[in-house]
């Protein structure tokens, strides 16, 4: 009796089985037309991005292609452009011809840094933005279902558009990238839509930006695992999530070109892309009294920036702004350099610090910033050393020598050792055996040496480096040695409240400069640390590591600058916050501080910025002048900067000197601020549970977090919304869709926005 029973209830459940995979079965086969599973006789496989994850797939728009034969099918439509484009391996006006199989293809593959494998590989991580839901990611490429179009599949034809107007003709060349011919010749296009259905909407503040829709080989083709600095595609994801991409080039304030640019090789792409460009778009060389390129944008990761483009990639783009790494803003003769920052044009951005680099300094468990590092009755470490570095001295690596010779590098590279303009080899000959210092080649305590420093040396390598942004994290000064090199986001980001810019030729004297300081200042220095830290990482792409809710993180803080670009033209950088309240409360990380949580309150508490009168914009400018803080008026560092910068320190101080009088400049500036100021960031509040006398709020952390010190109660400070760990897309060198920010959330649409 036992048995049979027992054989009942085995069928049951297979016959249970059979009915859910029936009913899914189904499913996939009632999806309408439009939405219907893409197929390919090679590259695609079963399954797609959107089931995948767990999504039910979103209906796209009904109406007919604009591109020809079978390009749905094999490859994705752009139905602005009329241009099919096919992913690695098809070719063809429709996608429907295959590169052969075996040498050709995995040639092709090659070239853009994948094996064979990786080439057909089905994974949403390789992708923008994971496509969205709407296709399938396959070697990098989003298939996106019929009526969705763009690299991230965001894109489709507004639903007033006309069916069937003209098309553009296109071609194919033989890796696969379609081309479109006429677009630049006048001829109406149809609206476009971002995450149609989803109720994307653009972002009240500015800037306002439109990425260009790209042949798939200039930027989607490369194998993104094997990406060291992927931050142009972490930028160009997180634009979609904030709410700053727009689909009509002409609200645009400017315009992402969306090209991967390395190396000297990646020239080639800036040009074939400017050239693509102009033949598809009016706007580059249709900029209104502007020259060819302007409010165009580029992003560069070298270590040496534009310096590294070809002539014609520089000749091109010279009324464009770059985002470097690499702020060198005039010729070092010593080290060969050629000058490749251009400030007021270009904007230094800081290194994306990724998750293996975070762990080795151990700054997510160890950093004194977060308000977690004293709970349980932890005490802070006394700072007792003077100064701290470890790292490379010579450029071939070579121990350098202690015996009190100079040049202390062997003489390897055929003349004397440039690496670093000779500023750590100065820095080890004077300093490396002082008493207080710590100059050494390697440490196996390095976080703790940091920790315990006043002062960390960060100098250049045989580029730019990284220590400038390390050791602010970890609550260390940073002291930076490379003559008429420009830090990130400086100058609008005031470096003299919480950095020592020395001169090279002031190296060997450096223990006097530093130890010359009185504690006050040093004190006031360590104190400005957490706000500069919260500008200089890319919290909404990576997560919380110090507590921080990503309000004016890396990513806000270049959409502030830019702001002020396409508010202020004629201004320059170091003007930005004597004329704008708003911006310099933003900087001092304050914006949220006023009364109503608008800048717009800010600035009309500080004297009336929105006052259409000259003597309201200059009380605006004075009360936004006060806001930069510092020593008797002359800024953080005092005197210093007239040693380290004088160019810049005096031309601050002439500006201060008649901030309070209104210049004329001025009073046109802040008369234009008045309906330019920040919108009111949401209500991160503290929970009513954590709220201290007089505070009171409902909202929570939108950032998941990668610290594991807790965040005490009555800090300021908000609990994380949750581990990053525990993010269910992190994989792959994009993090996540839309930034990590993003994580609990599968549609982009309604990521939380940290401003509007």
């Amino acid at each position: 009796m036992n048995l049979q029973r027992q054989r009942w209830i085995t069928c049951l459940l297979v016959l249970g089985i059979l009915l859910r995979l029936a009913a899914a079965s189904g499913r996939e086969q009632g999806v309408s037309n439009p939405g219907r599973r893409l197929r390919s006789e090679r590259v695609l496989v079963a399954g797609d991005a959107a089931s995948s994850d767990g999504e039910e797939a979103l209906a796209a728009p009904s109406r007919p292609s604009r591109c020809p034969g079978r390009c749905t099918e094999f490859g994705t439509c752009n139905e602005e452009l009329g241009r099919c484009d096919c992913p690695i391996g098809r070719n063809g006006t429709d996608c429907s011809e295959e590169v052969p199989a075996g040498p050709p293809l995995q040639q092709l593959c090659a070239r853009y840094g994948h094996t064979l494998a990786s080439c057909s590989r089905v994974d949403a991580a390789g992708c923008v933005n994971g496509c969205n839901g709407r296709g399938r990611c396959v070697g990098g490429f989003c298939h996106c279902r019929p009526g969705y179009f763009g690299a991230d599949c965001s894109l489709s034809l507004a639903a007033d558009a006309a069916d069937g107007s003209s098309t553009t003709s296109t071609t194919s060349t033989s890796d696969g990238s379609g081309s479109s011919s006429s677009a630049s010749s006048g001829s109406p296009r149809p609206a476009v839509e971002i995450l149609a259905g989803q109720g994307y909407t653009v972002r009240r503040s500015a800037p306002r930006i439109y990425v260009y829709e790209l042949p798939p080989d200039l930027n989607v083709y490369g194998n993104l695992e094997r990406l060291d600095r992927p931050l142009m595609y972490m930028v160009w994801q997180r634009l979609l999530s904030a709410g700053v991409r727009v689909a009509d080039p002409a609200q645009a304030d400017f315009f992402l070109v969306p090209v991967r640019v390395r190396l000297s090789y990646d020239s080639e792409k800036v040009v074939q892309a400017v050239s693509y460009i102009r033949a598809t778009w009016p706007y580059w060389d249709g900029q209104p009294g502007g020259a060819a390129g302007e409010r165009h944008i580029f992003v560069h990761t070298g270590d040496w920036g534009r310096d590294e483009l070809s002539e014609e990639a520089q000749a091109l783009t010279r009324n464009a702004t770059w985002l470097t790494h690499w702020g060198l803003a005039r010729d070092h003769e010593f080290a060969g350099w050629k000058a490749a920052h251009r400030p007021g044009r270009d904007i230094v951005v800081p290194l994306v610090l990724q998750a293996s680099l975070l762990s080795s300094y151990r700054i997510t468990r160890t950093t004194p910033l977060h308000p977690g590092s004293a709970a349980g009755g932890r005490q802070p470490r006394p700072r007792s050393r003077t100064l701290f570095f470890a790292g490379r001295v010579c450029g071939s690596r070579a121990q350098p020598s202690a015996n009190g010779t100079y040049p202390n590098c062997p003489d390897v590279l055929g003349k004397e050792d440039a690496y670093s303009a000779a500023t750590r080899q100065v820095a080890y000959y004077h300093h490396h055996n002082r008493t207080g210092w710590k100059v050494v080649t390697a440490s196996k305590s390095y976080a703790i040496d940091m920790l315990t420093s006043k002062f960390c040396l960060a100098p250049s390598g045989g580029g730019m480096g990284k220590r400038a942004v390390i050791s602010v994290l970890m609550g260390c000064i940073p002291v930076t040695v490379t003559d008429g090199l420009m830090q990130p986001f400086e100058p609008e980001l005031r470096w003299d409240r919480f950095a020592i810019d020395v001169r090279e030729r002031d190296i060997p004297v450096m223990h006097a400069v530093l130890e010359g300081l009185k504690q006050g200042q040093v004190s006031e220095f360590q104190s400005n640390l957490r706000c500069a830290a919260q500008h200089l990482f890319w919290s909404s792409l990576f997560g919380s590591v110090f507590g921080e809710d990503g309000r004016y993180d890396a990513f806000e803080t270049l959409m502030q600058v830019l702001r002020m670009r396409a508010t202020y033209p004629s201004l320059g950088p170091e003007e930005y916050a004597y004329v704008d309240a708003a911006f310099a409360a933003f900087m001092k990380c304050e914006a949220h501080l006023p009364a109503g949580g608008s800048a717009a309150a800010a600035a009309a508490t500080a004297g009336g910025a929105g006052s259409s009168s000259s003597s309201g914009t200059g009380a605006a400018v004075a009360a936004a002048g006060g806001l930069l803080g510092g020593f008797n008026g002359t800024g953080a560092a005092g005197g210093l900067l007239d040693v380290a910068k004088p160019d810049l320190g005096q031309a601050l101080a002439a500006h201060r000197s008649g901030a309070g009088a209104g210049s004329a400049t001025a009073a046109a500036a802040g008369d234009a601020a008045a309906g330019q100021l920040l919108p009111a960031p949401r209500a991160l509040l503290l929970p009513a549970e954590l709220a201290g006398p007089g505070e009171e709020g409902v909202s929570r952390q939108e950032l998941c977090t990668h610290s594991d010190l807790p965040v005490p109660p009555g800090s300021g400070a908000l609990p994380a919304a949750g581990s990053c760990s525990r993010c269910p897309r992190r994989r792959g060198r994009l993090l996540n869709p839309g930034g990590t920010i993003c994580c609990n959330t599968k549609d982009l649409a309604r990521c939380p926005r940290l401003w509007d």
